[in-house]
């Protein structure tokens, strides 16, 4: 009788910790659902980036640096410390008459310095940036 109530209260306490990894991503992305805001540094001058993460686990990107405009939409995930997206559309397809590469997924690394600001990264460009949430 000890015995089983050992093996419950093992199994109830691995359901319980199983259960907080799997709702801790759901409660992270409920916190970043918003319009978020950042001002990039790149090689053609100073870049304004807007990302929309939805309830419903799309997402929007926009990033305009001196008078190229791009846009990204698809599918978004949230990790512990990162966000995952899946990109399903891309604008512009042509841009100065020539086609248009782009990737087809990237994963931003985060790390939250109070609600509305978020300091990030990209592991693979080396980039960092802050975000903040618009109101």
């Amino acid at each position: 009788m000890r015995g089983s109530r050992v093996i419950v209260s093992i199994a109830f306490i691995g359901l319980l910790a199983a259960s907080q990894l799997v709702w801790g991503d759901d409660t992270a992305a409920h916190h970043l659902v918003g319009i978020w805001r950042a001002q990039v540094s790149t090689p053609w001058g100073s870049g304004t980036a807007e990302t929309i993460l939805m309830k419903n686990g799309r997402f929007s990107k926009t990033f305009k640096v001196s008078e190229m405009f791009t846009k990204d939409s698809g599918k978004y995930t949230v990790g512990q410390g990162y966000i995952h997206f899946d990109i399903e559309d891309h604008e512009p397809k042509v841009y100065k008459g020539k086609p248009m590469r782009w990737v087809k997924s990237e994963t931003v690394f985060f790390q939250m310095d109070g609600p509305d600001r978020m300091l990030c990264e990209d592991r693979i460009t080396g980039g960092r940036w802050e975000a903040f949430r618009a109101r």
